[in-house]
């Protein structure tokens, strides 16, 4: 049982909506019958999100009770989104994407870090030309700084598009906790090749 079961079963949206920003970036870059992969997708927010601006989606998560919530309200919107229970370190990524969603599960902690570090590098093998892989990590100098470290080592694949500070409220409705802090938007674009 994940950690977060419990917990979404008492909140049906628990992490709230889409970044505005993000969403407005996939509003305007959005590829039609793209695929997208949303890793650590809990309730699905992004991936239904990605799924309305087009994208055939597949959202893993290791909380049963998250992907079954997603899958539900993607059947019932009539949204392309699949749902994986797994760990998303252990998903085998045999695909291609067009998008690849990571949304609050970096930290970049010792324990964690060359696994994380060797994630991002499998999952730019597995974007498609032009492709976008969306980063979101709480503002913290020292991720931040791992994020552009690990830029300047994938040059050659990976070029910016954009980063920057987004606001953020997470909202227990069922406790009436309340908490606003900043969240890190770290977004790459696989290269072209000539």
């Amino acid at each position: 049982m994940s950690q977060y079961d419990k917990q979404y079963e008492q909140e049906i949206a628990l992490f709230g909506t889409p970044y505005a920003s993000f969403e407005t970036f996939v509003k305007e870059h959005a590829i039609d019958d793209g695929l997208a992969l949303d890793l650590g997708c809990g309730q699905g927010r992004d991936a239904l999100m990605l799924a309305r601006h087009g994208y055939d989606v597949t959202g893993v998560d290791a909380s049963q009770v998250g992907i079954e919530q997603m899958v539900e309200r993607a059947a019932v919107l009539g949204l392309r989104v699949d749902g994986v229970v797994a760990d998303f370190h252990e998903f085998a990524l045999d695909g291609m994407y067009d998008a690849i969603v990571l949304d609050s599960i970096l930290h970049f902690q010792k324990a964690d870090f060359e696994r994380e570090i060797a994630l991002l590098d499998r999952l730019v093998a597995r974007l498609n030309r032009a492709g976008f892989l969306f980063i979101f990590v709480h503002k913290s100098p020292a991720k931040e700084r791992v994020l552009h470290e690990w830029l300047q080592e994938n040059m050659q694949a990976v070029a910016l598009v954009q980063d920057g500070y987004i606001d953020y409220v997470y909202e227990e409705k069922s406790t009436g906790f309340k908490s606003p802090f900043q969240m890190f938007m770290f977004i790459v674009e696989k290269k072209v090749s000539k």
